[in-house]
């Protein structure tokens, strides 16, 4: 009884936590990062209109989306789909064939992606794997819908809180899971319980992962300059769009002289009567349209640089670049990589067993093996180079002693597993050219057919 009062004082004093925080700056924030990454961006330029313009009816909002652009291209770990193994278990074609369902079911290669880029949008998400008609699936919770309560450490979860919101959008519907080790409930608005039930799992049923290690804070911070360049690009577009309508075309005007008479019409191929010594005419105006595009290039510029991409990945202007230049841009962006790929290969192998948990609960007939572990293979993706640029590429490491012919061979052909077998294809190589390389010219013989003419 005292160990169940502790857990109901410790689930009330979470719900009432969520409730008072429902509308904080976390949630809010979380939502509308969602939402500007999914193009839904209209409401909050028509927000800002209204706060700035007396009327904001004269304008049309426009956007476009950089903060897709740039998450996309800093979400580079699952650029390519990883080779993930099971090993170590005593039936291991069994949990082979096991974890191939989980991967196909759950869309798991899908996900995964979409995970890793809301981790860089967002800085923390939270997986959910999920036994759900009959097979796995996999959930990406995001921290507008989330509470939780920790340990020690952000990693040492204790107590999760999801929050449901209807379709219908009413309050009163919303509902809400709360999840420890021992239990789970579904509370109504009200924090009423309307189901409960032990923990079948013994374990929260949840991986955290996050865009860096976390520290002190289970909620990482940072990204707000990407959203606050977005808005600033947003405002500057919808201010284009009002300087080329207004300001686009001519203004006319007309200079008054004695009264005169008809009517005046400025469409082409009409004539107007003016008075004596009227004119009329039209003023050309100078919009800084240029001005505009300009600071909007380099807002652009400034938010892919400051993130770690290179000026040339968001230019709508092609420049040529060496192969070198190529490496160089992407080098920051390449650290970034390794180390995320050092964070989700861990947040991969704890999801792993967080599957193996869910699923051998609900399949005590077919289960994973105790011992059974995953093994996961990142690929490394390079800058696209063509064959010459490539070439100059490798000469030039070459040159300097950071590069081998051997990791040449291993490069070009992905059959070729060992440096060994990198040898033995470069001395094939080598015998080859030496035997079929054509003879050089006779300098003797040449210089003598052109003297006799022949």
């Amino acid at each position: 009884m005292l160990f169940q009062s502790q857990v109901d004082q410790t689930l009330s004093k979470m719900f009432d936590t969520t409730v008072l925080t429902s509308s904080s700056t976390r949630k809010t924030e979380a939502a509308k990062r969602l939402d500007f990454y999914h193009d839904q961006q209209i409401d909050y330029i028509n927000d800002r209109l209204t706060a700035y313009f007396s009327d904001p009816d004269r304008l049309t909002p426009a956007f476009f989306n950089v903060v897709k652009k740039i998450i996309n291209q800093l979400a580079a770990v699952y650029a390519k789909d990883p080779v993930r193994e099971i090993t170590g278990g005593e039936n291991e074609k069994q949990d082979i064939a096991i974890f191939q369902e989980i991967v196909e079911s759950s869309r798991l290669s899908v996900k995964m992606k979409i995970a890793s880029r809301y981790a860089e949008l967002l800085k923390t998400v939270l997986l959910r794997p999920v036994w759900r008609k009959g097979r796995m699936d996999l959930d990406i919770l995001t921290p507008d819908q989330l509470d939780v309560s920790y340990g020690d450490t952000p990693e040492d979860l204790t107590a999760v809180i999801i929050t449901h919101f209807p379709e219908s959008g009413k309050y009163d519907e919303v509902e809400y899971s709360l999840w420890n080790a021992e239990e789970w409930r579904r509370l109504n608005w009200q924090g009423h319980t309307i189901d409960s039930g032990s923990n079948p799992y013994g374990i929260l049923p949840f991986v955290p992962v996050w865009d860096r290690y976390p520290i002190a804070d289970f909620w990482q911070e940072g990204g707000d300059d990407l959203i606050n360049v977005q808005e600033c690009i947003n405002e500057k577009l919808t201010d284009l769009i009002y300087c080329i309508r207004q300001q686009g075309f001519g203004v006319g005007w007309i200079r008054k002289g004695a009264k005169g008479g008809g009517l005046l019409q400025v469409d082409p191929g009409n004539l107007v009567e003016l008075p004596e010594n009227g004119a009329l005419g039209f003023e050309s105006q100078k919009a800084p349209i240029k001005e505009i595009v300009g600071a909007i290039e380099f807002l652009i510029t400034q938010a892919g640089i400051m993130n770690g991409l290179s000026s040339s990945s968001l230019s709508t202007t092609t420049t040529r670049e060496s192969g070198l230049a190529k490496v160089q841009s992407a080098r920051e962006l390449e650290e970034q990589r390794r180390d995320d790929i050092v964070l989700w290969t861990q947040y991969e192998k704890r999801l792993f067993d967080v599957f193996a948990t869910v699923w051998n609960t609900h399949n005590p007939q077919r289960m994973f093996s105790d011992n059974s572990r995953l093994r996961i293979n990142f690929a490394d993706p390079k800058p696209v180079l063509t064959p010459k640029e490539q070439a100059e590429t490798d000469r030039m490491l070459m040159d300097l002693g950071l590069k081998s012919p051997v990791d040449c061979i291993l490069e070009q052909d992905p059959d070729i597993q060992t440096r060994e077998q990198a040898m033995e294809r470069l001395q094939q190589i080598k015998t080859e050219n030496d035997q079929f390389r054509p003879m050089p010219a006779d300098p003797a013989k040449s210089l003598t057919m052109e003297k006799t003419g022949d």
